[in-house]
């Protein structure tokens, strides 16, 4: 197998096929919150202690201290488009198709801005059981210290590398 004379020619494949990974990946949780299944209860499993379900107690507590239902559906498909768009844009950069750059900007950018306004949406009604609830301040700093960083990962390299100079001048040459 020969190497490529250019190691940039490769990256579109490598950060497609990432995207569209990645892009499945959030589908499909987008659409097991949209089925029911809420982000607190699939993040209540990467805490150390508890009984692996959430005790109806908490339960109970996490859904009056809510935010309003219509905001967090709204939140949700959000990101099942958000998830399509990274699908999408992620087929159209292993096809070299020159826009799929600057659309995987626009989406880093969307995607970031969803998060934190998600996460805030989540927290910010809770802050009083999150300082009364040892398990749900546990299920706060799990999403604060481990999910956040994991959801931004993909949006922040992207902006990073997508912005290098080379990079561009790559994607304006696949016209």
């Amino acid at each position: 197998m020969t190497e490529p004379e250019n190691p940039q020619e490769i990256w579109p494949t490598t950060i497609g096929a990432i995207c569209i990974v990645v892009g499945g990946l959030m589908l499909f949780g987008s659409c097991l919150s949209l089925g029911g299944m809420s982000d607190l209860e699939q993040l209540h499993t990467a805490i150390p202690f508890g009984e692996g379900e959430l005790d109806e107690s908490i339960s109970e507590s996490l859904a009056s201290h809510a935010g309003p239902l219509w905001l967090l559906r709204s939140s949700m498909i959000l990101q099942v488009l958000l998830s399509l768009m990274l699908l999408g844009q992620g087929m159209f950069l292993l096809q070299r198709v020159p826009t799929a750059s600057k659309r995987l900007i626009l989406w880093s950018w969307l995607y970031i801005a969803a998060s934190l306004f998600q996460f805030a949406l989540n927290w910010i009604p809770r802050r009083d059981l999150i300082e009364s609830h040892a398990e749900i301040q546990a299920m706060f700093l799990a999403q604060l210290l481990i999910s956040i960083p994991l959801y931004l990962a993909l949006p922040i390299y992207l902006l990073y590398w997508l912005n290098k100079n080379a990079i561009r001048n790559e994607v304006s040459s696949w016209r």
